[in-house]
């Protein structure tokens, strides 16, 4: 929250938002509305039914690869560069 501010007041903006799976929270999104408003910013934030994140996604890219026959150990290293498509 610090961070957006900060970025806010460097670039000038009146204007700052929120939005993604992580917009759904309460606490965030009371807080931020605070900080922006004592800092002078307009807040806006999207109906958290419209704030969604990748889960869904992310089960489907896994659904598609296991039934392309990839399997892992959950011991591996964890890569969030692997490509969707061979």
């Amino acid at each position: 929250m610090c961070k957006t501010i900060a970025a806010a007041q460097k670039y000038r903006v009146d204007l700052v938002t929120v939005s993604g799976g992580v917009s759904c929270n309460q606490e965030l999104r009371r807080k931020l509305g605070e900080a922006c408003a004592r800092e002078g910013f307009e807040f806006k934030n999207a109906e958290p039914w419209f704030c969604t994140d990748n889960a869904a996604m992310i089960a489907f890219a896994a659904l598609l690869r296991l039934q392309a026959g990839f399997e892992s150990k959950v011991t591996e290293e964890i890569d969030p560069n692997l490509a969707l498509a061979g």
